[in-house]
């Protein structure tokens, strides 16, 4: 009789435990890349994430990310030195913007879609 009191706890001391990731304790995120707007989405990210590196007198590279017009150039830059190309890296690859870790995943869907979307200025 012990034995199946110790067996009975400590099947329920196993099924007790469990790991539960975010999505399952809080809910499916929803990334909303529909209809991106520059003033409302995007500035807000380059702005939090780009700004206080890339701004001021002497930028890295030259590269400011103020306005519509330099952000959008650097958006619209297909090749390895674009804003695209830099922020998809993975965390600690050369090259990754910002250099101190990788922006949420969400955050990097909103610029490609805003990007896809013709880079507006709304």
């Amino acid at each position: 009789m012990k034995k199946l009191y110790i067996t009975i706890a400590s099947i329920c001391l196993l099924n007790s435990c469990s790991y539960e990731n975010e999505d399952d304790l809080y809910g499916l995120t929803i990334c909303d890349t529909i209809s991106m707007s520059f003033e409302a989405d995007i500035f807000p990210i380059i702005n939090e994430h780009c700004s206080t590196c890339h701004s001021g007198a002497t930028p890295p590279d030259g590269l400011a990310l103020i306005d519509y017009n330099q952000i959008q150039i650097s958006a619209n830059d297909a090749s390895t030195d674009g804003m695209i190309h830099r922020i998809e890296k993975a965390d600690g690859e050369a090259g990754i913007m910002p250099q101190a870790y990788r922006l949420p995943q969400c955050q990097i869907d909103m610029i490609k879609a805003w990007v896809a979307q013709g880079t507006l200025n709304n």
